[in-house]
């Protein structure tokens, strides 16, 4: 028997039967048909939250055919993700608050999002125009950001639309500091 040091050895449950590494998760992969619907969203956010990316993750019960998630992430209240099987749609709604509509940031944070289908972009960040699509709008002064995935590709849409609001946050923390000071708590380093 070969002696492993402690970090090497491989974690078992009772009765010596190693446990299941969380890499060995099934997810379904990208463009399989278990790409479509409800089930491979839920098991693409559960995979994050499995992660430790996201806290608290929960599904709300399914109102008119939209599914509700809840979870926290990036900011000390909830993100509220509803997806839409029918559509495709993925959509975190008042995702930024206090954005007025014909505001300077409003403008910058449109020109982002439609950026990220540009072909400047390198192929893992950037959407697949062939496989979603990107928006956002802006009511009541709350701006909320749309990723509509075409059929067959729901799992990759809920990658590029949490990918998309971590570069959203990221480019606000970058370019608009003062936004994310007053709305989110940012440290002010």
């Amino acid at each position: 028997m070969v002696a492993r040091a402690k970090s090497d050895r491989i974690p078992e449950r009772r009765g010596g039967a190693p446990a299941p590494a969380v890499e060995d998760t099934p997810v379904p992969s990208l463009g399989s048909p278990a790409e479509e619907g409800p089930a491979a969203v839920r098991a693409r956010l559960q995979a994050y939250a499995d992660r430790g990316v996201f806290r608290g993750f929960a599904e709300q019960p399914a109102r008119g055919g939209r599914r509700r998630f809840t979870f926290l992430w990036l900011a000390p209240s909830p993100f509220k993700l509803t997806y839409d099987a029918a559509s495709g749609a993925l959509a975190f709604r008042d995702l930024l608050p206090n954005v007025p509509a014909r505001s300077p940031l409003a403008g910058a944070l449109r020109s982002f999002i439609r950026g990220r289908a540009s072909t400047e972009l390198p192929e893992h960040r950037r959407v697949d125009p062939d496989r979603a699509a990107v928006g956002c709008s802006v009511r009541r002064g709350a701006l909320s950001v749309q990723v509509v995935a075409r059929p067959g590709h729901h799992g990759y849409g809920v990658n590029r639309a949490v990918n998309l609001v971590h570069e959203i946050f990221v480019h606000l923390q970058v370019h608009f500091p003062e936004y994310m000071w007053e709305n989110f708590d940012a440290p002010q380093e």
